[in-house]
């Protein structure tokens, strides 16, 4: 008999006793998925024992940096994690190495560490379980029983069994900081950047700062029902373009769509920042990327950088954008792509 075979045999055998002296009419959910985890892990970790909440760690590297502490006082970690299946397939990871592996990176995409919210109403029950004890640079592998996969919170193991059960998963979680004021960080990130990058410009106001890269060839404001019309390209702080409206750009960082149409954006302007909105059909515009436009006049090329607050916040924009991301756009008013002159 082949060796798989073998295994597999072990594993219904194991099921089978760990449920044959349970009931089956009255079987919950929990009670049931317990059987099947239980038995998986006779079979694959016997001798591994869980922690007092109830996770199960396979690997453990102790960083040399700060404990985590308290959630209440450094609520903000940053983390790179891959988590998978107990089979091993790859739920979801922001481990670049582990995209190109899979065949599934994408060059536009943001990979590296993620933001976690220290809170209940963010972060699963198992994966906080998962890091209590480690310090900043350290390394941890852990089982995550499914019934912990949860934002509820008990204090005991049988509240989380009488609840519906999440997916049995396993982390691999790696903490590179953590802060109390997300903000501030931001902040103090852009401080640095525009020390290193944009001459050292002073803030306009606190999170923004802008830089001037070519002079406008009229200082007249806008009307407020003019049209005008940009060229752009949007940064993140580590210097990933996520998005631009110039094909040569695109295809220089190597995020060149074909069923994109490259070409000057129309902006809609108004009384205020606050009122500009982008193409025919006026769609909205995030606030750090209006405040900059607004300032600017005809023809003219700036830089702006600008906190999470000015963009796209805790959610981000799907895989480009993580959460609590600053952001970078170089933008240049140009002629309307429509005259014939």
């Amino acid at each position: 008999m082949k060796k798989h075979c073998l295994i597999l045999a072990a594993f219904a055998a194991a099921i089978a006793l760990s449920s044959g002296c349970a009931k089956s009419s009255n079987d919950s959910v929990n009670e049931s998925a317990k059987r099947y985890f239980d038995a998986w892990m006779s079979i694959n970790h016997p001798d591994l024992k869980a922690t007092d909440k109830g996770v199960y760690i396979l690997e453990d590297e102790v960083g040399k940096g700060n404990s985590l502490g308290e959630a209440e006082d450094l609520p903000y970690l940053f983390v790179t994690y891959t988590a998978t299946s107990l089979d091993g397939t790859v739920s979801s990871s922001t481990d670049e190495n582990v995209q190109k592996q899979l065949g599934t990176y994408n060059k536009a995409n943001y990979y590296g560490p993620a933001v976690w919210i220290r809170d209940a109403s963010y972060m699963k029950a198992g994966v906080e379980y998962a890091m209590e004890g480690m310090k900043v640079g350290g390394t941890r592998k852990v089982i995550i029983p499914g019934w912990l996969m949860t934002n509820n919170r008990y204090s005991t193991e049988e509240g989380y069994l009488n609840k519906t059960t999440g997916t049995n998963a396993i982390y691999k979680i790696h903490v590179s900081g953590m802060t109390s004021d997300i903000l501030k960080w931001q902040v103090d990130s852009l401080e640095r950047y525009t020390a290193r990058y944009m001459d050292n410009v002073d803030s306009t106001i606190y999170g923004f700062y802008y830089q001037q890269l070519k002079a406008p060839t009229d200082t007249n404001a806008f009307g407020s029902d003019s049209t005008v019309y940009i060229n752009y390209i949007g940064r993140l702080l580590n210097g990933q373009v996520f998005d631009t409206n110039i094909a040569d750009t695109a295809k220089f960082y190597n995020i060149y769509s074909a069923s994109t149409t490259y070409e000057p954006t129309q902006i809609n302007w108004g009384e205020d920042y606050t009122d500009l909105t982008m193409g025919s059909d006026e769609n909205s515009i995030i606030t750090g990327f209006s405040y900059c436009l607004f300032k600017m006049r005809s023809m003219e090329k700036a830089r702006c950088v600008f906190y999470s607050k000015m963009g796209y916040g805790y959610s981000g924009s799907g895989a480009k954008i993580p959460s609590f991301a600053p952001l970078r756009f170089d933008i240049e008013l140009v002629a309307n792509p429509d005259d014939d002159d």
